[in-house]
């Protein structure tokens, strides 16, 4: 009985580790997506990817709703590059994404590049992951 109950405890924890490699992997491919619509102002797809109550914070500590995050990323077409790899915590329906990223973009007809701490929270809604909140600090 205690050998049965190990390898179904172990059985579970392998499962565990395989959902939360493929949740890390959903949300990996939900940030680049998003940065691939920022990058071409595509509101469709931004508009897909941030939740209706996300919290957007900028390094200038400006916060914008929803409508007024997916405005001005259409406007600006910001291209996000990480400057490494990027972590992906995932806690059950919620993930936590971190690195270091810099922001190219066009700010009245020049170009700018702004090195930044971005903190991202995504949620799994059931039918993907989603843009909860986002902030960013600016980088010396």
């Amino acid at each position: 009985m205690k050998t049965l109950l190990l390898c179904l405890a172990l059985g579970l924890s392998a499962f565990a580790a395989d959902m939360r490699e493929t949740d890390q992997k959903a949300v990996r491919a939900a940030v680049e997506a998003f940065n691939k619509a920022a990058a071409a102002g595509d509101r469709a797809v931004l508009d897909k990817l941030l939740a209706p109550e996300v919290i957007y914070g900028h390094s200038s500590a400006k916060i914008e709703n929803k409508q007024e995050a997916v405005d001005a990323l259409v406007k600006s077409k910001v291209r996000f590059e990480w400057t490494g790899d990027y972590t992906v915590s995932v806690y059950g329906k919620t993930a936590v994404v971190h690195g270091l990223s810099v922001a190219h973009n066009n700010t009245n007809g020049k170009m700018t590049d702004i090195p930044l701490d971005i903190l991202q929270v995504w949620v799994n809604n059931g039918k993907g992951w989603t843009m909860v909140a986002r902030h960013t600090t600016r980088r010396p």
